[in-house]
C-alpha cells in the first residue's frame, strides 16, 4: 500500500460515514413518520397503508443494512486473524474488501481503517500507515476510547521511524503512562514508543520516571522491545547523572537483545560514537 492509496481509503471512509449517517437519519425518520401517522390517523384506512407501508419499508432497510455491516464485521475478524498468524497479504485483501461494504456504524470503519493501518506497519509502509492514523484520528476517533490510543501510539511510532520526532510527540501529547483509563496492553504498547519520544527530545527527566514500574513492564515485553526499553532508561540515567543505575540497565539490555540487532530494528534511537565515548567518560 502506497501513501496515495492509503489517502484514498481515507476520503473512502469519510463519504461513507456521511452517507451512514444520512442514511440512519432518513431510515429513522421514515420509520418514526409511519408510525406515528399510522397511529394517529387511524380513521383514514387508506393513507394508514401507506404510513405502515413507509416504515415496514424502512425498518427493512434498517434490517438489510445491519446484516451487510455484521459481513463487515466478519471480514474485518477474518482478517485479523489473518495478521495473527503474518498473512499480511490476506489480512490486506480482506480489509479491502470490508471497506467498500457500506456499514450504518461508524465503529467497524474506524476498525477497518486502523487495521490497515497495521497491516501497512507491518509491511514497513510507515507513511500509508501515518496517514490511515491521521484520518482515523481527524475522524473523531479520540483518546477516550481504546481505539484511539492505540491508533495514536502506532502514528507516533510510524512518525519516529520516518524520522518526524516532533509529529511523534505532537501524536502522544494527550496521552499519560499513569492514566489509570490505560490497560496493561496499552501501557505496554506506549512504552518504548513513548521513551524514544522523550529520549529524542531531550526530556530525561521523564524517561526515568517511575523507573521501577517501567522495568517491571518491559519485562513484559518481547525481547527486542525490552532490550530497547532497558537500553532507553539507561540512556537517560546517564543524562541526569544516575550513572550506576544506568549501567546496571544497559547491562540488562545486552542480556535481552545484541546491539546490533538492535540497532537494525530501531535506527533513531542509536546514539553516535561520541555521545557514547562521552557517557563511558562520564561512567569511569
Amino acid at each position: 500500500m502506497t501513501g496515495p492509496e492509503a489517502a484514498g481509503f481515507v476520503r473512502t471512509m469519510r463519504r461513507q460515514l456521511l452517507l451512514a449517517t444520512l442514511i440512519r437519519v432518513l431510515l429513522f425518520g421514515l420509520v418514526t413518520v409511519g408510525l406515528m401517522g399510522a397511529v394517529m390517523m387511524p380513521e383514514a384506512n387508506e393513507r394508514m397503508s401507506d404510513f405502515w407501508f413507509a416504515a415496514v419499508l424502512a425498518a427493512g432497510g434498517w434490517l438489510g443494512l445491519a446484516v451487510v455491516s455484521a459481513r463487515q464485521m466478519r471480514a474485518t475478524n477474518q482478517a485479523s486473524v489473518y495478521m495473527s498468524t503474518g498473512r499480511l497479504d490476506l489480512a490486506e485483501r480482506e480489509l479491502r474488501h470490508a471497506m467498500r461494504l457500506i456499514s450504518l456504524y461508524r465503529t467497524g470503519k474506524f476498525l477497518i481503517c486502523h487495521n490497515l493501518a497495521v497491516v501497512a506497519h507491518g509491511r514497513k509502509n510507515y507513511a500509508a500507515a501515518a496517514e490511515l492514523c491521521d484520518g482515523l484520528i481527524a475522524a473523531g476517533v479520540g483518546v477516550s476510547r481504546g481505539l484511539g490510543r492505540m491508533c495514536r501510539i502506532l502514528l507516533a511510532d510510524c512518525r519516529l521511524l520516518l524520522g518526524e520526532h516532533t509529529a511523534a510527540d505532537t501524536a502522544l501529547s494527550p496521552l499519560r503512562f499513569d492514566d489509570p483509563e490505560l490497560v496493561l496492553s496499552e501501557r505496554l504498547m506506549l512504552l518504548p514508543v513513548q521513551l524514544r519520544c522523550q529520549v529524542a527530545a531531550g526530556r530525561f527527566e521523564d524517561a526515568v520516571s517511575v523507573v521501577a514500574e517501567k522495568v517491571r513492564l518491559a519485562e513484559l515485553l518481547d525481547s527486542q522491545k525490552a532490550a530497547l526499553v532497558h537500553t532507553l532508561l539507561a540512556r537517560a540515567c546517564e543524562a541526569v547523572g544516575k550513572l550506576e543505575l544506568g549501567r546496571f540497565l544497559q547491562r540488562r539490555a545486552d542480556l535481552y537483545c545484541e546491539s546490533t540487532e538492535l540497532a537494525e530494528a530501531f535506527p533513531d534511537t542509536q546514539t553516535s560514537s561520541a555521545d557514547r565515548q562521552m557517557a563511558d567518560n562520564n561512567t569511569q
